[in-house]
């Protein structure tokens, strides 16, 4: 049995998808923050289970993308984030002591790669660069492979919140009108296909020739908004948009990128054909949004 942790968000979401279709929904035991029914593209429904239940239910491999969302934070100061979060750290781990799976895949963020260790000053950072160390320790105390996926930017289907990048520039460009960066400064990204993601990181959890204690990073090619904003209309048969933006050119840039080289070899190990960018493009801007939960 695989638990997927976080099931009713995007990426727990798109691992859902990719076992239902890929493998079988019936090996599938998806848990949220409260029991609700998941309603997948294909019409399949997945019974999800409060997190809480993670350490009394069986499974062999457990993929853990619960978290709490940096918007949490904002609204309710860096105590209760910070706590918040904890708890659902303390539920995985002990899930991990007690059923002992074979493999944990633990969904990070790029912005563990550069946290500090001031956790009041960064908490989203810093956490996940702690919940990294907590949960490495964990599954290899119990015999667990363990790979750490840290996610830098991701594209494609049922990307719930969309006023980001990519998803805020195909949504400008579907409306018709000219597009808007705000940005005043250069910003570079990469990103990978959110299925790929999950593939990749399925597939390595359970491929006999990879190291038990593997860490990815998400990436692809890089690409100023500007330019992606030009490289999104092409790629969906448009005309080149007319880009309303005040900014420097030559100021320092947001470079937000992750090592692709690793997650790429993986990828190529397990067989796994990557999504270029342009697909990618399109992906976001023809798939459904949002899952649905009863």
């Amino acid at each position: 049995m695989v638990a997927v942790t976080g099931a009713t968000g995007w990426v727990g979401r798109a691992a859902c998808e990719v076992l239902a279709r890929e493998y079988a929904e019936t090996r599938i035991v998806p848990f949220a923050s409260s029991a609700k029914t998941l309603v997948l593209q294909d019409g399949v429904s997945l019974a999800v289970r409060p997190l809480d239940e993670l350490p009394d239910t069986p499974h062999d491999v457990l993929l853990h993308f619960a978290y709490v969302t940096r918007e949490f934070l904002d609204r309710v100061g860096a105590d209760a984030y910070i706590a918040a979060n904890a708890a659902i750290t303390a539920v995985v781990r002990a899930a991990i002591d007690r059923v002992r799976p074979r493999a944990v895949l633990h969904a990070s963020s790029g912005a563990a790669a550069s946290a500090g260790s001031d956790l009041m000053a960064d908490p989203y950072a810093v956490l996940k660069r702690m919940d990294e160390d907590t949960l490495r320790t964990a599954s290899r105390d119990a015999g667990a492979r363990i790979v750490t996926m840290r996610i830098f930017n991701l594209a494609g289907p049922w990307m719930a919140k969309r006023g980001f990048a990519i998803g805020s520039l195909v949504d400008q460009l579907g409306a018709g009108g000219p597009v808007t960066i705000h940005a005043q400064h250069p910003v570079l990204r990469s990103y990978t296909d959110v299925e790929d993601a999950v593939r990749v990181a399925i597939g390595a959890c359970g491929a006999p020739d990879l190291d038990d204690d593997l860490r990815l990073e998400t990436g692809g090619e890089t690409i100023e908004l500007s330019a992606l904003a030009t490289r999104a209309a092409a790629a969906l048969g448009l005309a080149e948009p007319e880009i309303h933006r005040t900014w420097d050119p030559l100021a320092p840039p947001d470079a937000y990128l992750g090592d692709r080289g690793a997650f790429e070899a993986v990828a190529s190990k397990l067989g796994i054909p990557l999504h270029d960018l342009d697909a990618q493009i399109r992906r976001t801007a023809l798939s459904p949004t949002e899952p649905v939960t009863t």
